[in-house]
């Protein structure tokens, strides 16, 4: 197999999975919608027995969700990085895996928005959470032209294989 014909062979799972994690933000914010409409007004589920701890709370996720842009700010360097003696294949399945990986870890702030709003009931921690999300998606979403880059840094890629 040609490493063109590799390059699409890995390229598009990591694209289907990079489409269905934007689906999955859209079907989150679809959910506080909804929700925000049918209990009007929202206070979140857990709001009243916080106690206080909310403001610890909406901190602690906010900080988790920073900690996790800094570690794919540190993560997307190393793992996108092909080896100089790995092949084609090799090299696009690195690259296909870590694609998936830095697409989970940004779906990440979403996540822990929704469950911010869903415990404190406030939708805007969720909409800025969200923003972050989609915005490290549409960075990281997986694109041939920055495959074909790496694969140009891979001399065993260029002759197609071993």
């Amino acid at each position: 197999m040609d490493a063109l014909e590799e390059l699409r062979t890995h390229l598009r799972p990591a694209a289907m999975v990079g489409t269905a994690i934007l689906v999955s933000l859209v079907i989150d914010l679809a959910l506080v919608e909804v929700i925000r409409s049918v209990l009007k007004p929202f206070r979140g589920f857990a709001a009243a027995s916080a106690g206080g701890g909310e403001q610890t709370l909406r901190l602690t996720m906010f900080g988790l969700a920073a900690v996790v842009v800094l570690l794919i700010l540190v993560l997307r360097h190393r793992l996108f990085r092909v080896g100089p003696g790995d092949d084609a294949a090799a090299a696009f399945r690195r690259l296909q895996k870590a694609s998936v990986i830095v697409l989970v870890l940004g779906e990440l702030p979403a996540v822990l928005g929704l469950a911010l709003f869903l415990v404190g009931g406030n939708a805007v921690d969720f909409y800025a959470l969200l923003f972050a999300s989609l915005v490290l998606t549409f960075i990281d979403y997986p694109r041939r032209p920055a495959w074909e880059e790496v694969a140009r840094g891979c001399s065993l890629c260029r002759g197609g294989g071993r």
